[in-house]
């Protein structure tokens, strides 16, 4: 991995594959456009708990940013118990890692958030920190959940980690944004029993078919990873490996 301390980039300007970024002016540049998009951070804690948070300031020349609070009461709590805590993030294209320290509850804008203190270091990589396993076409994997109308709604799952899952959704009524926290979903497959776990969507994108109809396909990730997930996994890679023709 490259030290990326004088590397400039900007939108225009491709970032290198693998950096470490050291200066506080690039970090707080990456930093920015996270908080810009609105991009979700993800921290976990305990037991694979899972803290979903955004960016709402960085402020460079204070040495701070500003998260806010997650939707879950007790891991709040449970993160100022640390004095540091590692965040991960996608952004253009890209995996982010960072570690931040000293968190202090403050308030912004007339509402509680949660103030760090600017990381040190940030890493750029797109590489995966859990490979992927793809579902074959004649093994159905499926996602059931709630929208926040209280409506059932089916994802097909074509790829699984120990991270999460990636899928797509035909039905072009679902409403989800990045961020959206999914609870008691439940994952199904042939001859095996449900498994339900909590999710947070991480990424989105509208794909075009061959023949004009649109489908959404969909990143998440695992709040909590269910005990189940590894079996699961070890069932696609292993006893399917050379069956089903």
């Amino acid at each position: 991995m490259m030290n990326s301390d004088n590397v400039q980039y900007s939108a225009k300007s491709r970032a290198p594959s693998n950096a470490l970024y050291r200066s506080r002016i690039e970090i707080c540049r990456i930093l920015r456009g996270l908080a810009r998009d609105e991009s979700p951070v993800f921290a976990e804690l305990g037991e694979e708990q899972l803290f979903v948070t955004k960016i709402l300031v960085v402020d460079d020349s204070a040495g701070y940013l500003v998260i806010e609070y997650g939707a879950d009461k007790s891991i709040n709590s449970a993160l100022f118990e640390r004095h540091t805590l590692g965040f991960r993030a996608s952004h253009s294209g890209a995996h982010l890692a960072f570690r931040v320290a000293n968190p202090l509850e403050i308030m912004l804008e007339g509402g509680p958030a949660i103030r760090f203190a600017l990381p040190n270091f940030l890493v750029w990589s797109n590489r995966r920190e859990h490979p992927r396993t793809a579902i074959p076409p004649h093994v159905p994997l499926r996602c059931i959940f709630r929208n926040a109308d209280g409506e059932l709604f089916k994802t097909d799952i074509f790829d699984i980690s120990l991270d999460g899952m990636g899928g797509m959704i035909s039905d072009g009524n679902v409403a989800l944004q990045v961020g959206t926290v999914l609870k008691g979903c439940r994952i199904t497959y042939p001859g095996g029993e449900p498994i339900t776990a909590d999710l947070v969507v991480r990424n989105l994108k509208t794909v075009t078919r061959s023949d004009g109809t649109l489908f959404t396909r969909t990143g998440v990730r695992f709040i909590q990873r269910p005990d189940e997930i590894q079996a699961l996994i070890n069932f696609f890679v292993h006893d399917l490996d050379g069956k089903g023709t």
